[in-house]
């Protein structure tokens, strides 16, 4: 198996973007079986780093064309698209190999999403009647579920078939179009009978302290919570990745 990991970039948090490439390379012994492409604008500062950089001025508020741009260079059969901060434990792969092993016919995947203080950052959630998390063995056939844009993994096989609309833009429900990018990838997945399974035996973390969750809801305030919780896994984890 070969994992490609696609990163979308605005290159506004290169601190973070380095240390989500660091944390990525920490769970594999060498370069054979993955690679990291970067997809975005002010992306020039990251040449030092071992990624495929890929410099896109024109689709700056278009992820669903972003994550297109960077499918059609990516190599793997496994992609693995998420925003430019989220931070990977060092056991991530093993993690996502055992599941692979147990459960082959998985077509596109998610996995827990953490905030910094522990608590869940819409990793598996409906958009209607209400946009509320659910619980992990929630069933995805619900044609109100959706996979977040903010990390998902999916086969190559399967972007094949459907991929991400080009024409939405960042937050486009407050653009005046019906639905954001990933609801809208979720929704012709469920019309074609596409299954999007869970692992609750993996996770990544969302490293951003403005937003805040009760695990059913999460929204973001107007000011950096860094100073209000810590968690001491992510803490240590961050301290590991920086060595």
């Amino acid at each position: 198996m070969f994992i490609s990991f696609c990163i979308i970039s605005i290159g506004d948090k290169p601190d973070k973007l380095r240390l989500s490439v660091k944390s990525i390379h920490r769970n594999f012994p060498s370069k054979d079986g993955y690679e990291v492409i970067v997809v975005g604008n002010n992306i020039s500062q990251f040449s030092d780093l071992d990624v495929t950089l890929i410099e896109d001025n024109e689709h700056i508020e278009f992820l669903g064309k972003r994550k297109n741009i960077a499918t059609d260079s990516a190599k793997g059969d496994v992609l693995v698209h998420f925003d430019d901060d989220m931070i990977f434990p060092s056991d991530w792969f093993s993690n996502f190999i055992d599941y692979n092993n147990k459960n082959p016919n998985w077509e596109i995947l998610g996995n827990k999403i953490l905030l910094p203080d522990g608590k869940r950052h819409w990793d598996r959630a409906t958009f209607k009647p209400s946009h509320r998390m659910v619980d992990y063995d929630y069933e995805s056939e619900d044609d109100v579920f959706y996979q977040t844009g903010g990390f998902c993994i999916v086969k190559k096989s399967l972007l094949n078939e459907v991929s991400w609309r080009d024409d939405l833009p960042f937050y486009a429900m407050f653009k005046g179009f019906e639905h954001n990018e990933d609801v809208d990838f979720s929704l012709r997945l469920n019309k074609l009978g596409k299954k999007i399974s869970f692992d609750k035996n993996n996770e990544v973390w969302h490293y951003d302290h403005s937003y805040q969750s009760n695990n059913i809801t999460c929204n973001k305030k107007s000011r950096d919570l860094s100073f209000d919780y810590k968690c001491l896994e992510f803490i240590s984890l961050l301290s590991k990745i920086k060595k």
